[in-house]
């Protein structure tokens, strides 16, 4: 056998090995992150769809809440069944991340977003009447909104968790009346995120009143 079909062989080899611990890897994301999710939500409706093989699940749980009637769950995952795609998706900056839609039966007064972390930046297509920054637990928070009362909702969900950290983005999203939220899988705790959520009265209550600066 020449050394060409020996690498060829090796190669196929550890494709179909990466393909079955990759496979298995994921399955077991995803289904720790529903039964996570179910357990926050108790869903009286859910619903999953895979997408692009073992690369995620869109999930949507129909709640009994007056406020928030549906969540919507998208799971991204690193292809880790593809011995080829995942270092080039690792280089490209991706990881494992839940993208949440939380729909509000209340009209969102306007747009918002808050984004943790000191070196931490909002989009820069994203164009807003106000921009200042808040500290929660020694956390920069960067806040950027027309509807300060969406803002300080915002402000108020990270301020219930452990760690503020583990949420990367926070967002009013006026046009769906929905609420956004981008959470790493290895950070983040979508039950605490969830009962912050679901518990949390919208008050509008500015939690960091004379701790803000304005740019």
């Amino acid at each position: 056998m020449s050394k060409s079909a020996i690498a060829i062989l090796l190669l196929g080899l550890l494709a179909s090995l990466q393909y079955w611990r990759g496979r298995r890897l994921n399955l077991t994301l995803v289904r720790g992150l529903a039964r996570q999710m179910e357990e926050a939500l108790s869903p009286v409706e859910k619903e999953y769809t895979w997408i692009g093989g073992y690369a995620g699940v869109v999930a949507r749980y129909s709640l009994e809440n007056e406020e928030y009637p549906e969540i919507k769950a998208t799971i991204s995952l690193l292809p880790h069944h593809s011995l080829l795609y995942l270092p080039v998706s690792i280089l490209l900056g991706r990881r494992d991340r839940v993208y949440l839609l939380i729909h509000s039966q209340r009209k969102l007064t306007g747009k918002a977003h808050v984004k943790p972390g000191k070196k931490a930046k909002l989009p820069h297509n994203i164009s807003c009447l106000h921009r200042d920054q808040v500290t929660i637990r020694g956390e920069v928070v960067h806040r950027c909104y027309d509807s300060e009362e969406e803002a300080k909702f915002l402000t108020s969900i990270l301020s219930c968790l452990k760690s503020p950290s583990s949420v990367e983005h926070l967002a009013a999203n006026v046009e769906e009346s929905a609420y956004y939220a981008s959470i790493k899988i290895s950070r983040g705790d979508l039950a605490e995120l969830f009962n912050c959520f679901l518990s949390s009265p919208h008050s509008g209550r500015d939690l960091f009143q004379g701790q803000k600066r304005r740019h």
